[in-house]
């Protein structure tokens, strides 16, 4: 994606500000799984944008209405799925950025 770099200072910088939130406890790592979903939804949603035209034409391409719908469903499951996955690896990279702005101690 063009805008990855941009993502990853976006996170840290969470993490930088946040570091009294962002902790490793339960409640930390929520929140910053929260954070991370926000953001992590307009990523998703500029992946949509760029891909929703060519998905469009590979979807014209289909046999039959019952495949062009299992291609439908499809391209929405790897959007939610790869929704999950950046949410995951963003939170990760917030709680590691805010552990190093607070000197590396915990809770």
């Amino acid at each position: 994606m063009v805008y990855h770099f941009w993502y990853i200072l976006i996170h840290v910088g969470l993490g930088l500000v946040g570091y009294n939130i962002f902790l490793f406890t339960n409640t930390g790592g929520i929140y910053a799984a929260l954070a991370s979903a926000v953001v992590q939804a307009y990523a998703m949603w500029e992946i949509h944008k760029l891909a929703w035209p060519r998905f469009q034409e590979a979807q014209a391409k289909a046999a039959s209405f019952n495949e062009a719908e299992q291609m439908k469903k499809d391209y929405r499951s790897r959007l939610v799925r790869q929704w999950i996955f950046r949410t995951c690896i963003y939170a990760l990279l917030t709680l590691i950025a805010a552990m190093a702005a607070r000197g590396g101690y915990g809770a």
